[in-house]
């Protein structure tokens, strides 16, 4: 018998050979098809879905209502602390409910949107230290939606260019003195420094007390009631002026802006004080108010999600020296320093007294 090693490793070395190059073959292609997955998933995780991002916003605003109300329905002490002065030199209340609203509105639209900026007016709270109601979590899951928002239009944005605005307790000191009706929570989605989307939600209202608007492609229930009622009044004069101006302004400081408005307007002007930048927001649009007038710094948080929703329904929100509102991004000052003057209509009417006044 003869047995031929010489062929025999001759053939076992270019086994060898073969096995070696089709390995590396096979490894460069899954090493490319790897790439190729992750930069598809990558890709993906770079936009956002602008109605995804509206749908959880609306959910947030109401979990921060829950957390609000079950304050005031549970807690016999909501632990109010000072955390400053107002620009009128009034105390700057902070309480639990302002804590747990945000630590629920921030924490859900972070889970869900970790790639954008959120900005709230309570960041500084460790919210690990700041328990949610069981309300609150079973409402997570069960929160139900008036308006068929996933029915709307959609477009992809990336993240960079958002900055969502919260206000987990808008008039906080009329919440400790059970004004209750000025009381709202509100989400604000900033695309490139503008007001976009506004969500003012009122924890104490009833069920169809949620306010949203992305213009041009959607408005809650009872927003689009309100625009499509929207029509020529009896309240414009001749030169395109307005016959009874009724003026809404904060409770804070009524006695100075209602002298601001007479030397701008004359004594024919109506003062409304009232309290909560998205309350005043809601008035103007139902029609209640012909102009919000602000004529101090107000921080962006206040004013953002009530500018995105007049400007939604074809209202006018700039400061009051005229300047346009488009520095709402991330990087930008939290505070607007020229006031507010916010109108569904006659804005340049508006603008052209108080410029010459403020």
């Amino acid at each position: 018998m003869t047995i031929k090693i010489g062929s025999s490793v001759r053939i076992h070395r270019y086994a060898i050979g073969i096995s070696i190059i089709l390995f590396i073959l096979f490894y460069i292609y899954a090493i490319r098809e790897v790439s190729y997955l992750s930069s598809r998933f990558n890709n993906k995780q770079k936009f956002v879905s602008l109605r995804s991002l509206l749908k959880s916003s609306i959910k947030a605003s109401k979990l921060g209502g829950i957390e609000i109300a079950d304050v005031h329905n549970n807690y016999k002490n909501i632990n109010i602390e000072i955390k400053g002065k107002t620009k009128e030199g009034i105390d700057d209340p902070v309480t639990i409910a302002d804590y747990k609203s945000h630590c629920a509105m921030y924490n859900y639209l972070q889970t869900m949107f970790p790639t954008i900026n959120i900005i709230s007016e309570e960041s500084k709270k460790n919210c690990d230290d700041v328990l949610s109601s069981s309300d609150a979590i079973i409402a997570e899951e069960t929160i139900v939606f008036d308006d068929d928002v996933d029915g709307y239009y959609d477009t992809s944005i990336d993240p960079d260019d958002i900055t969502v605005w919260i206000d987990p307790l808008d008039a906080t000191k009329e919440f400790t003195e059970n004004l209750l009706n000025y009381v709202t929570t509100m989400v604000c989605i900033a695309i490139k420094g503008v007001p976009i989307i506004g969500i003012i939600h009122k924890p104490f209202g009833t069920s169809d007390d949620t306010y949203w608007a992305w213009p041009e492609h959607g408005y809650s229930k009872n927003l689009a009631a309100i625009k499509n009622s929207i029509v020529n009044d009896d309240n414009d004069d001749d030169d395109g002026g307005v016959v009874k101006p009724i003026l809404i302004v904060s409770r804070s400081h009524a006695g100075e802006i209602n002298n601001i408005s007479k030397n701008a307007i004359g004594d024919n002007v109506k003062i409304i004080s009232a309290a909560g930048a998205g309350y005043k927001a809601l008035e103007v649009i139902s029609g209640n108010a012909t102009a919000y007038v602000h004529n101090t710094l107000i921080k962006k948080w206040d004013i953002c999600a009530g500018a995105a929703i007049i400007t939604a329904m074809g209202g006018s929100v700039t400061s009051l020296t005229g300047q346009p509102l488009d520095n709402f991004g991330a990087k930008d000052n939290v505070s607007l320093d020229d006031g507010i003057l916010a109108t569904m209509k006659h804005h340049n009417w508006y603008l052209d007294k108080f410029v010459k006044k403020y």
